[in-house]
């Protein structure tokens, strides 16, 4: 390829001779990433290709291998670009804390990491259902310790008569289900509202929906809170 002082050189990212170059460009990762997020969502892990999330980026094939080499790296990327957050907002719960404060910003914090990372969450949560095989196993250990302390939380409160008497560990499940029902917002309120897409008020509406289903089902019977104080 030739160049003069007067001109840039460009070389494609596929390029062999950039093996000792500077990291990949943020943006570029970003591109790609949010592409197999929306393939990953819609196809899932079998039926997504490299060549169908390339196409989604409008970049070529060797661009998208260049930055992460195979179809199974770029799933884990996927992953590991939710893992965290999901964690850290569904997962947050402290003894401490007031439990109706506490569970309102919890499903709060799950709504809107829905609405920022909508095909992510929805690739998260197909994998957990399908046993959470392909998270890498730092992130599954993580998971596992957070959930065990999530519902030591919920039974502390359950013992101290803070919320309505039922099993911890059913009920962290049905506070994801609720606040994970808005995952299908995206794909379900549109049609039911005859538009293309969500707005901020179908995520606000969401919100409050989910956490009056929850919290009225938690509070304890005022017979609960006279027997735990006998």
């Amino acid at each position: 390829m030739k160049h003069n002082k007067d001109s840039t050189m460009y070389i494609m990212p596929f390029d062999p001779k950039l093996d000792a170059a500077p990291a990949p460009q943020l943006p570029v990762r970003e591109l790609i990433l949010h592409a197999a997020c929306q393939v990953f969502a819609h196809e899932g892990y079998a039926a997504a290709t490299v060549s169908g999330i390339a196409a989604k980026a409008g970049l070529p094939k060797p661009n998208v291998l260049y930055y992460f080499k195979s179809k199974d790296k770029l799933y884990a990327q996927v992953l590991e670009s939710i893992a965290a957050p999901y964690m850290d907002a569904c997962l947050c719960l402290r003894a401490g804390d007031e439990p109706v404060e506490a569970l309102t910003r919890t499903v709060l914090a799950m709504v809107r990491l829905f609405e920022r990372q909508p095909f992510a969450s929805k690739v998260f949560m197909v994998e957990l259902k399908e046993g959470a095989t392909r998270l890498p196993p730092a992130y599954a250990e993580r998971w596992s310790t957070r959930v065990r302390d999530s519902v030591d939380c919920l039974r502390h409160w359950v013992d101290r008569g803070l919320l309505a008497s039922m099993d911890p560990e059913h009920l962290l499940l049905s506070i994801w289900a609720i606040a994970q029902s808005c995952i299908s917002l995206g794909w379900q309120v549109p049609a039911l509202r005859g538009r293309d897409q969500l707005e901020a008020v179908d995520y606000a509406a969401a919100t409050q929906t989910a956490t009056r289903l929850l919290l009225q089902g938690l509070l304890p019977a005022p017979a609960d809170i006279r027997r735990k104080r006998a």
